[in-house]
């Protein structure tokens, strides 16, 4: 921890949601403009969904910083799909976590005294925390927590303490372990004006053979663009794998948030584990105010149930929204924000089209066209919407008129979109992020 700290390391996850869209289109936003190692831990939620984990490498490769791709799991597809990466220049590591735990001896009773408490009980039989009752018995921990882990421990599939445990050192050895060596070589290297621009060069070398490489010779035979569900159908051309993207998002963690860009508040400050604290969390749905922001903006609001209310620090990921309300009529959003063009370098675009994309639960094209909700885009109707993964995502392009899904920022304007939202039907609509792209 104390290293981490020194050299400014978070580690940050969103668990229990796919690794994209909504996600991988956001990495600035929800991980920040400087990034090292971009975890990947999604194959329970994104199955056999490839193009998930191709669109999450290409977002990674115009990341302003390249990071290196560290795969938890031995998907022989995704290792296929690294090689691809690794040819135009965008680092990958397969971290095979199942091999780690092969490692781990059984237990039995010639071996249950001999083995410490964090492995004791953790593989029964050759079964990671089953094969035996009492391995099953063992899988949680809840002396001396003051939290209700009950529902978590209530999914078969989740995995307990030891394993979490175990594979969170291992990992934790992994990035010392490449620290230390990285100042090492520091350490033996001669800082000159020379040395620091050869470093610069090969970077921007892996950056310039990644970004001007094709997706058709990258992913050569991956048929990118005939899964008319997937991107709006427009997969192989589509702006979304390259294109710089901006996203305003409730979603925690959210390096936006943190910093105060999305709610225009103070910054948050650094907890000592590496979670952050002290940023505006919003309303609870249950101490919403009773009338509308006088600004007429978006409510930021999170179920007080879903906080966990510890001593210790469990979590940190959760799945906030922005309100909107059908009492509060029209409510407006102008994207993205004076801090938000600060923060992530927007100089607003006045002359080129976007797509923008609503992340919420009940925006259908039903609900479009009978106006059961309206949405408006610089004052100009939004009649249809098209999804982004049929299964997967609530996010849904925003369709304007002549079934176009491109959107022009005002001419002579500031490159700022004003997203105009009103409920006719449905009480409130929950809007987790707002895509820019």
């Amino acid at each position: 921890q104390v290293l981490t700290s020194i050299a400014g390391v978070s580690i940050q996850k969103l668990g229990g949601t796919p690794s994209g869209p909504e996600i991988s289109l956001c990495m600035e936003t929800t991980f920040g403009n400087d990034i090292d190692i971009l975890s990947w831990d999604y194959a329970n939620s994104d199955g056999d969904n490839y193009d998930l984990y191709r669109l999450w490498g290409n977002r990674a490769g115009i990341h302003p910083t390249i990071p290196t791709l560290f795969r938890l799991g031995k998907d022989p597809t995704c290792s296929s799909i690294d090689d691809d990466f690794q040819r135009f220049g965008l680092s990958a590591i397969q971290f095979d976590v199942d091999y780690i735990r092969s490692l781990v001896p059984d237990t039995s009773w010639e071996t249950v005294d001999d083995l410490p408490p964090e492995v004791r009980y953790y593989k029964c039989a050759g079964q990671v925390e089953g094969g035996s009752v009492l391995c099953k018995e063992n899988k949680w921990d809840t002396e001396g927590t003051t939290c209700d882990l009950s529902e978590y421990q209530t999914k078969e599939e989740n995995r307990g303490w030891k394993d979490h445990k175990l594979i969170g050192r291992v990992i934790g050895v992994f990035l010392v372990d490449t620290l230390l060596s990285a100042l090492a070589d520091l350490e033996e290297t001669l800082l000159e004006v020379s040395t620091i621009r050869n470093i610069s060069v090969s970077q921007d070398k892996d950056r310039y053979a990644f970004q001007s490489s094709s997706l058709k010779e990258m992913h050569e035979g991956a048929n990118l663009g005939k899964n008319t569900k997937f991107l709006g159908g427009h997969a192989k051309y589509s702006p979304f794998w390259r294109s710089s993207s901006f996203c305003h998002s409730a979603l925690l963690p959210n390096h936006a948030r943190f910093t105060g860009a999305v709610t225009l508040s103070m910054r948050s400050y650094r907890h000592d584990h590496g979670y952050f604290v002290g940023y505006d969390e919003g309303y609870a749905v249950d101490a919403l105010p009773e009338t509308k922001p006088k600004d007429g903006q978006f409510l930021l609001a999170y179920l007080p149930e879903m906080r966990q209310n510890c001593s210790d620090v469990y979590r940190a990921d959760y799945k906030d929204f922005f309100l909107v309300r059908k009492q509060d009529g029209w409510v407006k959003v102008a994207l993205p924000n004076h801090l938000e063009m600060k923060q992530f370098r927007i100089m607003g675009d006045k002359r080129g089209a976007h797509v923008i994309a609503l992340c919420a639960e009940g925006v259908s094209v039903v609900a479009i066209k009978l106006k059961k909700i309206e949405v408006k885009v610089d004052g100009a109707d939004v009649v249809d919407v098209r999804t982004l993964n049929d299964e997967l995502s609530q996010c849904r392009l925003l369709v304007g008129e002549h079934d176009s899904f491109l959107w022009i920022a005002k001419p002579g304007g500031t490159g700022q979109f004003e997203l105009e939202i009103k409920l006719n039907e449905p009480e409130e609509l929950r809007i987790t992020t707002i895509l820019i792209i």
